[in-house]
């Protein structure tokens, strides 16, 4: 009775074929729901959110403390930062489209307390437009509309 016995299939044999379908749908799921997660409209473009501002002055105080404009190379950044020493009370009814809430900011003003506003254009094109039109006689609250309009956008800044 030197027969062979016949191999017994065991109950945790691997279906190679099959794991690697069920890794590569994984993986495949994984890919498309990271995609749809971290991309969309980019914030600058998104009209539906408007980022975080004061709708009075008075809840923005005490503004903060502005760099020195002088402290900067180019003559756009030092004049975004003026309109910040000089106006804090029209930027901070302003929304700043850059959506630096991450960096824990309130509102356009807090750009220009650090070296954040000197490396966005953002921030500078919204500073210079909310400047330019204040000085047409334009209330905090008419500025704010054509920021949410996207009018800043019309400020050039060459580098």
């Amino acid at each position: 009775m030197g027969g062979k016995r016949k191999a017994e299939k065991s109950c945790l044999s691997v279906h190679w074929p099959m794991v690697f379908l069920g890794t590569a749908a994984i993986a495949l799921f994984s890919g498309i729901g990271y995609i749809a997660v971290h991309t969309g409209p980019k914030p600058e473009t998104d009209a539906a959110e408007v980022p975080v501002h004061y709708d009075r002055a008075e809840d923005a105080r005490p503004f903060p403390a502005t760099l020195e404009p002088a402290q900067f190379k180019h003559p756009q950044v030092q004049e975004a930062y003026r309109a910040a020493k000089q106006i804090p009370e029209v930027l901070a009814q302003q929304p700043c489209y850059c959506y630096c809430k991450r960096r824990g900011h309130r509102s356009l003003p807090d750009c220009f307390s650090d070296e954040h506003g000197s490396d966005c254009d953002i921030c500078v094109r919204e500073a210079i437009f909310a400047q330019q039109e204040h000085k047409l006689g334009k209330s905090a609250e008419q500025i704010r509309a054509e920021i949410i309009d996207g009018a800043w956008k019309s400020i050039q800044v060459s580098n």
